[in-house]
């Protein structure tokens, strides 16, 4: 049975991208890798990319030591240990993937069905939508200015 959560990682998707970001050699191409496909999928943007892209941003969010009250303590570890500073480029990107999401996703839409305790819908919708939100307000105090530009 899959795992449903309003949490950035309260669903198996979102666990298992994690698990690719812990083993890979590179992060961060991961973690822009999956805000990316969120801005540039032009067709409606399906489940799992959503998840990833909300994953990836709770990552750069929690990475700049802005961790959401919840968040499973592998995942928190993780983010204590690889700490980044992100440029303000990198917020907007990150806050832009989550603004798809929260506006035109089949993750929304889910939300928006009725279900089971167990599953999104019956009023669940408001518990992912203020966590969706208090991750964009945490974006938005992560930034810390422009990266530097390289003139020869």
């Amino acid at each position: 049975m899959e795992t449903w959560g309003a949490s950035s990682f309260g669903n198996d998707s979102a666990v298992d991208w994690f698990h690719r970001v812990e083993e890979a050699v590179e992060p961060g191409e991961l973690i822009a890798e999956a805000l990316d496909r969120a801005l540039s999928d032009a067709e409606y943007l399906a489940l799992d990319p959503s998840r990833e892209a909300i994953a990836a941003a709770e990552l750069l969010a929690s990475c700049a030591g802005h961790p959401p009250e919840v968040l499973p303590e592998r995942i928190r570890d993780w983010a204590a240990a690889h700490h980044h500073e992100p440029h303000d480029s990198e917020i907007q990107h990150a806050a832009a993937a989550v603004a798809r999401v929260r506006s035109e996703s089949e993750l929304r839409e889910s939300w928006n069905q009725s279900g089971d305790e167990n599953e999104p819908g019956d009023g669940h919708e408001n518990a992912w939508l203020h966590e969706v939100d208090d991750l964009l307000a945490r974006l938005r105090c992560s930034g810390v200015g422009n990266p530097a530009s390289l003139t020869p």
